[in-house]
């Protein structure tokens, strides 16, 4: 349903319904990590109602009964809710824009930000160092970085990061405060607040969950 919309029921018998929300940076996020596509080309065909199989089946035998309350379900719960999204994108034919692309950085320019993001994810990073990598002003290096990555530039340096953070955790060979802080964490607490905001458990929990 697109954005913005509105829909009145009026029912007649018993009904169930799956409601998935996501953002339009979100499914651009997916299709760029997923399909290698490029978040401007990105075109989705307006369907307001349709019948999906695959999607109804990923939903009643992997969803369904799951303890959404549980911490321990999160992960498994996250990565389903992923599949659904790439399984409806593949049914519903992803497309690619054939118009010119408009705005955003070029290929050249975002492979070398997005490499010095992976190389110094450890300290801190300034935006003047990834606009003047990119020539341009802050402003409108920041613009141009979502355009292209539908993720401001903080965002993808944080996942950077965390995807770092759950590496060391799972080698069970440092303490979490130590891994915080090799990561580019002012410290433990700063680390576990955004650790658990986009993993969904903190990180104690997660090393527990996976040595599980």
């Amino acid at each position: 349903m697109p954005k913005d919309s509105e829909s009145h029921w009026q029912l007649g018998q018993s009904q169930q319904f799956m409601h998935l929300y996501f953002s339009d940076d979100y499914l651009k996020q997916v299709a760029l990590k997923v399909f290698d596509i490029d978040p401007r080309m990105l075109q989705l065909p307006e369907l307001t109602f349709t019948n999906e199989v695959a999607t109804e089946a990923l939903f009643r035998h992997c969803m369904v009964n799951s303890d959404w309350e549980n911490n321990g379900n999160h992960l498994a719960i996250e990565q389903v809710t992923n599949t659904i999204i790439v399984s409806m994108l593949q049914n519903m034919g992803i497309k690619k824009i054939n118009a010119p692309v408009i705005g955003g950085l070029s290929p050249r320019a975002i492979a070398l930000v997005c490499d010095y993001m992976h190389a110094h994810f450890h300290r801190q990073i300034y935006l003047a160092e990834l606009a003047g990598l990119a020539q341009l002003s802050e402003y409108h290096f920041c613009r141009m970085f979502k355009q292209s990555m539908a993720q401001t530039p903080q965002t993808y340096l944080l996942e950077i990061r965390i995807e770092q953070v759950k590496l060391r955790i799972l080698s069970r060979q440092q303490s979490i405060a130590d891994i915080a802080l090799q990561c580019g964490f002012s410290n433990q607490s700063h680390m576990g607040r955004y650790f658990k905001k986009q993993v969904g458990i903190s990180p104690t929990q997660y090393r527990q969950l996976k040595a599980g």
